[in-house]
């Protein structure tokens, strides 16, 4: 059987907490990049394939950190980001009251399909740019086992987009992001059996390129999860 082994990586703590961030391009706080040098420290010994990371400086940092640990180059993949606030990006909280009462006292877990004005994007939006992107990484990386593992990636993104993973991988819908709390720093690992639709039937033989006209799907209903949502920084 085909499949692919995920690391789903949350950032560590940004530098700022107290405006709405989403594509807003924040760093990451001192004790971010430490929880992002713990995760690098903790999986230095994975055997990882292929490093994804959204373009946001505060993944960007954290992903970087672990492919210099494991001695491959960082992809990166900006449908991986965080949803986007809208009108509300990089406003302070406390602005956004005074400017946006409306939208601003609205709660994370009532934005399945809900979106801040000027351009936001609801859970639901993110959902399908993020789900496609981990297709089309699936497809380039997924093989047959070896040792008992399936090729191994990291995807390294942000609260929004792990939820979504986790959800789907639990056999929910995208709804089920509310279930799945990441903290900065969580560290989660999703087994995903993928299946071939096509010509030439999927053989686990074959290789990316003689795979390349097949239809390539995560069979979502099959996937195992390892789910955390620990500081890194709690191990040391």
């Amino acid at each position: 059987m085909m499949g692919l082994r995920l690391y789903v990586l949350r950032h560590g703590e940004p530098e700022r907490r107290d405006l709405f961030y989403g594509h807003y391009d924040l760093r990451l706080s001192a004790h971010g990049l430490e929880q992002a040098r713990a995760q690098a420290e903790q999986l230095s010994v994975v055997p990882f394939v292929a490093i994804y990371s959204s373009d946001l400086m505060r993944a960007r940092v954290g992903a970087q950190l672990i492919a210099e640990r494991c001695g491959i180059s960082l992809r990166v993949e900006p449908d991986l980001r965080e949803m986007s606030m809208g009108e509300l990006e990089g406003v302070a909280h406390s602005d956004a009251l005074e400017r946006y009462p409306q939208w601003a006292r609205r709660s994370y877990l009532e934005m399945l399909d809900v979106r801040m004005p000027g351009g936001g994007e609801s859970v639901r939006d993110l959902s399908q740019r993020a789900l496609a992107c981990v297709e089309r990484i699936a497809v380039a990386h997924a093989g047959p086992a070896s040792e008992g593992r399936w090729p191994t990636v990291l995807v390294y993104a942000h609260n929004t987009v792990g939820r979504v993973l986790l959800a789907r991988a639990a056999g929910g819908t995208v709804a089920g992001y509310r279930a799945f709390v990441q903290r900065y720093g969580a560290m989660n690992r999703i087994d995903v059996p993928v299946h071939a639709e096509g010509n030439g039937g999927g053989s686990e033989g074959g290789n990316e390129a003689q795979r390349g006209n097949e239809r390539e799907r995560i069979d979502w209903s099959r996937a195992a999860i390892g789910y955390s949502n620990r500081d890194p920084l709690a191990a040391r």
